[in-house]
């Protein structure tokens, strides 16, 4: 068992990292896996809206409760799988998607990615999931080389959005 902390919107303008437990390694569920996180991303809008109380970031809240943790994602290791995880085990390096900005972070097999080259660090892997939200918006408008493009908003999204758009040949970029 390890000390489990997490970050928590105790109430609006409030949060606080705070210990919610202990992780048990040894009483998963069938598929459940702990990944210990080492790093979370962070959309500063998000957090903003999540501190704040707006309801526009739960899922599916008519009205924002408390205490709330929320997370886009993280990279880590996988630290414990349950008894019918066949596809990761103890010491792969992953993404977790719709993870909690939390030390340890227990989800179903199928919220985990590997990570399978080297060369990704556990920093650029957990911005992997959130990277497909601005990816997904690029597709959607079918951009085409040499096309005007324009990003409203500069926070992780929008600063993605123009890397990618740039990638995709966007020209200009307003």
């Amino acid at each position: 068992m390890a000390e489990w902390k997490r970050i928590i919107f105790t109430k609006p303008n409030t949060a606080e990292y705070l210990s919610i437990g202990k992780v048990d390694f040894e009483n998963l569920g069938e598929h459940q896996v702990v990944v210990k996180s080492f790093y979370t991303t962070i959309s500063a809008g998000t957090e903003k809206a999540n501190i704040m109380g707006v309801n526009n970031v739960g899922p599916s809240e008519a009205v924002a409760s408390f205490p709330r943790s929320l997370g886009y994602n993280c990279a880590g290791e996988v630290v414990a799988v349950g008894s019918r995880v066949t596809n990761m085990k103890v010491g792969d390096r992953v993404v977790v998607y719709w993870s909690t900005h939390s030390n340890y972070n227990v989800v179903h097999e199928n919220q985990v990615v590997k990570i399978d080259s080297e060369n990704v660090s556990y920093a650029d892997a957990a911005v992997a999931f959130i990277a497909s939200f601005p990816l997904a918006a690029i597709r959607k408008v079918s951009l085409e080389v040499g096309e005007s493009f324009m990003v409203m908003g500069l926070g992780i999204l929008g600063q993605l959005a123009v890397k990618l758009a740039r990638v995709a040949g966007a020209c200009p970029i307003i």
